[in-house]
């Protein structure tokens, strides 16, 4: 009976008050045990019971110390120590980073198709000329940091004359452009036909383009 006492955890047994002196312990040696009993610490079972001598529980200290965050310990001197572990530092989770939001693509270099948009109103506002409207379906193509209009576009302001290989376009009258038709597009080229229909640089024309919706002015590149 004195080897189930002692062999509980460490050789040891705690009063439940935990206040009992190196005197009432040595007092029990050789007294019998009445009563073991499961014991439970927050609905968690420990491994060894707590027994009953004389009417007092005990329990088993090292068992009871683990599982209420204590370190125990045993010196032939000072007898069993009980000391609170140190809690770790709770390392807070990373916050993750937020995801970006998606952006547009930049240009694909000679991109015609991603930069050709459609226009159902064009005006012409120079300098020195009366400002005119036309409305209609008309196209542009902003590609490689160029504006390239449709000759259609072009043809309710300028008169336009065919020629093989050219293209001649004239205001009130007077040369202001000669173009080649059907040729392939190339950065910064003058003219070039996409899909059957042939585009004409605006800065060749001294004009430049401001679009606002499925609406375009045409206006002086000054």
């Amino acid at each position: 009976m004195k080897k189930y006492i002692i062999g509980g955890v460490a050789g040891f047994l705690m009063a439940t008050t935990l206040s009992a002196h190196a005197e009432e312990v040595t007092s029990m040696i050789g007294k019998m045990i009445q009563g073991a009993f499961p014991i439970q610490i927050e609905g968690k079972s420990l491994n060894n019971p707590a027994i009953v001598v004389d009417g007092t529980s005990y329990l088993p200290v090292r068992a009871f110390g683990e599982a209420t965050g204590y370190e125990v310990s045993f010196d032939a001197d000072l007898g069993i120590s009980l000391k609170k572990k140190a809690e770790l530092p709770v390392v807070p989770s990373p916050t993750p980073s937020p995801t970006p939001s998606a952006t547009p693509a930049p240009p694909v270099a000679g991109d015609l198709k991603g930069g050709f948009q459609s226009l159902k109103s064009v005006t012409l506002n120079l300098q020195d000329e009366k400002s005119q409207k036309s409305t209609g379906d008309f196209s542009m193509i902003q590609v490689d940091g160029a504006q390239y209009v449709s000759l259609s576009t072009l043809s309710s302001f300028y008169t336009i004359s065919w020629g093989d290989p050219m293209v001649q376009l004239s205001l009130n009258g007077q040369l202001v452009g000669l173009f080649a038709a059907n040729s392939q597009y190339s950065k910064g080229t003058g003219s070039f036909t996409y899909e059957g229909t042939t585009y004409v640089n605006l800065a060749l024309l001294k004009l430049r383009g401001i679009v606002s919706g499925d609406s375009l002015v045409l206006t002086d590149d000054l």
